[in-house]
This record gives structure tokens, C-alpha cells and sequence, in this order.
């Protein structure tokens, strides 16, 4: 129940709903109520610092592009994700995140160089930084923000034991650079992100839910 309050209070502060409630009861107050201004003025404020750290659980469809799309199909994968939220750092927010998807291989890229099977790994984890635009796209359900990440990739590659492709060795890593837009919804977050990872670049469409674990 504590974290429930505190979590209604992080979503009403960073979509700036009571400054507002604030302006729009101002601007229907005329100046000679200056006393009923002030009074409403200092309920507005929020006196106290709000932290905590958010745990972040879900999934998303990986979209493989040029020259990936040529070997692999699109994936489901897994996402999770430990994020510090602050009024203090407000309106960025900082986290660090895993990901992993199996890709399976594309059946023409198959039959065109007779293999039995093909599988793409990746096993990525990194930096995440993500921007409100609360600020200048208010909405009274969502908070857009727009997100940036560097991740380090660990890619392991299936096929049969008779083959090579001096392109797609059986085990490589990388470091790849994302940039994306999405909203949050209460308590769960919708986005779609650009990774650009040499030789595996693709589309990420994500959707995850969070919840505080730690309040500082």
C-alpha cells in the first residue's frame, strides 16, 4: 500500500498534473483574491524529495534490418530493467537494462546455402537514459519521453558444424547504440527504439511494467 501512494505521487508529479490544477484554478481567481492565490499556491508545491528505484519486467519484437533481415526472422524476446527515478534528476531517469532474443534464421537464407538450421542469440546489457517531454507535451494520462542506451552484446550464432561464413562467426560481441520515442501509461511503458549493432542492426518494439523496490 505504501509503494502503491508513492508511485501515484512519482506518475502525478512527472506528467506535472498539479501544476495544472494549479494554473487553471489561478486563472479563473481574480487579482483582488490574492489571499485565496497564495493559499492555493502553497498546497501546490511539493516539499518533498521523491526518490527511488523502479524494477522494470517485459518483453517486446525485434525487427531485424538490412543486412540481419537477409539471415534471420523477426523475434520475441525478454527485457528487464533496474531504473532510478528522482525528483532531483527530473525530467531524466537512468537505468541500467538487460535483453535477450533468439532470432530464428530465415528460410530462404537457408535453403539457399543448405543448412538445417540457423539461430541468432544476442544477449545485451547496458546504459539506458530516458527524457520526459511531460514539459512540453502535457497529457492528463501519459508521460511521452524519448530514450537513449549503449549496451554491450554478446551474440552467439547456431548452424551446422560443416559450414562458415566468414561474416557470421559462431561468436562475436559488440557494443550497440539505441535511440528511441514511447510513453508511459501508469504503471507500464510502450516504446519503439532503433539499434544500430554492426551486421545485427534492428527495430525494437517494447512494452514493460514497473513497480519501486527501493525508496531512498
Amino acid at each position: 500500500m505504501k509503494y502503491t501512494k508513492f508511485l501515484i505521487i512519482i506518475f502525478f508529479f512527472n506528467n506535472t498534473l498539479s501544476q495544472q490544477l494549479y494554473e487553471s484554478r489561478t486563472k479563473a481567481i481574480s487579482p483582488a483574491n490574492s489571499y485565496l492565490q497564495d493559499t492555493l499556491k502553497k498546497k501546490a508545491i511539493i516539499k518533498e524529495n521523491i526518490s527511488a528505484i523502479f524494477l522494470g519486467i517485459g518483453g517486446g519484437l525485434s525487427l531485424p534490418l538490412s543486412p540481419f533481415s537477409d539471415n534471420s526472422n523477426a523475434a520475441f524476446g525478454i527485457l528487464g530493467r533496474l531504473e532510478f527515478s528522482s525528483t532531483y534528476i527530473f525530467p531524466f531517469v537512468i537505468g541500467g537494462e538487460v535483453t535477450y532474443f533468439s532470432y530464428n534464421g530465415d528460410d530462404l537464407f537457408k535453403t539457399t546455402n543448405t543448412l538445417a538450421n540457423f539461430d541468432t542469440k544476442i544477449l545485451a546489457y547496458g546504459l539506458n537514459i530516458e527524457y520526459s517531454l511531460s514539459k512540453f507535451l502535457p497529457s492528463a494520462f501519459t508521460i511521452p519521453f524519448i530514450s537513449v542506451d549503449v549496451k554491450y552484446n554478446s551474440i552467439e550464432r547456431v548452424y551446422d558444424e560443416n559450414k562458415s561464413f566468414p561474416d557470421l562467426s559462431r561468436e562475436e560481441s559488440g557494443i550497440s547504440v539505441g535511440a528511441g520515442i514511447g510513453f508511459t501509461l501508469f504503471i507500464f511503458d510502450f516504446h519503439i527504439k532503433y539499434n544500430f549493432l554492426k551486421n545485427s542492426p534492428n527495430i525494437g518494439i517494447y512494452v514493460k511494467t514497473k513497480f519501486p523496490v527501493i525508496r531512498l
